[in-house]
């Protein structure tokens, strides 16, 4: 039997200014795509996907001190294969560890109630571009267009990460549930012990916490057995994860230690449109010496990330004008070429509409707009050798 594959568009890209960044001889980071790969969901799957096609596919983000890895993971019936069955989830990340935030959904995004899992990624990208590393997923929801964008910066730790939201109808909710087994898939009857710590508390197991704003805007969550490196009898420790968030974005917080995983439920402001976090898995890092690090720096943190620029630059500061005329002056020496003319007239066209809506900050349309900006983009960079070569030849 044959299957179709989900109607999503999956495409890693890596501009030409990252090469040349490498070249000068700073640091990039490292933008690997592995591909999509679709399966049948097996017996061990959740029960309402067995023998559904599985679509799996991941994008790594190499900082040169860790790397990180997300995934988008959807289902699909073939008689109705533009609708996502998310399983346990759609956005995982299953490196550095798959277990800390969880590689099969540790994010899932409700507006007014309802998950967005169930809308095909519109887009799941990965470029590279100076220090930085970008993943984003784009969906276009019946509610709202929304943007989840992961950004690495060379030689860094972490990742942030923000929540863009263009709205179809009012929010009156969203919400971002997470979900972590830390340090590994372990549970209470292998030994384990779950805490979430934050500035404030240290909770155990069956505890729940709504977090002071004026005081606890970050959590880390840990097993007091499996730290990283304990090796027992039934697995390793490989280290705890962590979040950090902008409390005035939240309207209330939630977090519910369990015995195997633990989940957190951050009720955001359905009046904003921008919302920022930031994402650690400790692996490889002690418990003592994670919190001590997270408590040092979640100050300048939390600074840093109110005023982080997420945006892409290399796009919205693409220099459409000297581009064009570059392609004018190469095309005067090929006047026969009719077709191509044409292409980077409406290449450039188009680009200036998909650039101006990136200018001003919030506007409606943007993230579509920054997608197809970025792939005409693309196009152009790829297409401009061949141009060069044919203007060179025909001087002669």
């Amino acid at each position: 039997m044959k299957y179709l594959r989900p109607t999503v568009v999956v495409a890693a890209v890596v501009l030409m200014g990252s090469s040349l960044w490498a070249q000068s001889g700073r640091v990039a980071v490292q933008v690997r795509d592995h591909g999509a790969n679709t399966a049948i969901a097996g017996p061990t799957a959740p029960k309402h996907v067995i023998g559904l096609p599985r679509m799996m596919h991941d994008i790594s983000l190499n900082t040169g001190k860790i790397t990180y890895a997300l995934r988008y993971t959807i289902c699909h019936d073939p008689k109705a294969p533009t609708v996502g069955i998310p399983g346990e989830g759609y956005i995982g990340m299953p490196q550095p560890n798959d277990a800390n935030w969880y590689s099969g959904g540790f994010f899932d995004l409700k507006l007014n109630g309802q998950s967005i899992g169930s809308t095909m990624a519109q887009t799941f990208v990965g470029r590279s571009t100076g220090d930085r590393g970008y993943v984003d997923y784009v969906f276009d929801d019946p509610q709202a267009v929304v943007r989840l964008r992961f950004v690495a910066l060379a030689g860094d730790d972490c990742l942030h990460a923000q929540l863009l939201i263009e709205p179809k109808v009012e929010p009156t909710q969203v919400s971002v549930n997470l979900r972590c087994y830390p340090s590994g898939f372990v549970n209470r009857s292998a030994g384990a012990e779950r805490h979430a710590l934050t500035a404030t508390k240290d909770l155990k197991v069956g505890e729940r916490l709504t977090p002071d704003p004026a005081a606890e805007y970050w959590v880390n969550f840990y097993d007091a057995v499996y730290d990283a490196g304990v090796v027992m009898p039934t697995a390793t420790g490989r280290g705890s994860c962590s979040l950090l968030w902008i409390p005035a974005q939240l309207k209330e917080a939630s977090f519910n230690v369990g015995d195997y995983g633990s989940e957190s439920v951050l009720e955001l402001d359905p009046s904003l449109r921008d919302f920022r976090f930031v994402f650690f898995d400790h692996t490889g890092v002690s418990n003592a010496d994670a919190q001590a690090a997270l408590r040092s720096r979640a100050p300048e943190l939390l600074e840093q990330l109110a005023g982080f620029a997420f945006a892409d630059s290399s796009v919205a500061d693409w220099p459409l004008a000297k581009k064009l005329a570059e392609a004018r002056t190469l095309l005067a020496d090929l006047p026969e070429d009719k077709a191509a003319a044409e292409r980077y007239d409406q290449w450039s066209r188009e680009l200036e509409e998909h650039l101006a809506l990136l200018k001003t900050t919030g506007q409606s349309g943007a993230i579509v707009a920054e997608g197809k900006a970025l792939g005409i983009i693309a196009e152009w960079d790829k297409s401009l050798p061949d141009l060069r070569l044919q203007a060179l030849l025909n001087s002669f």
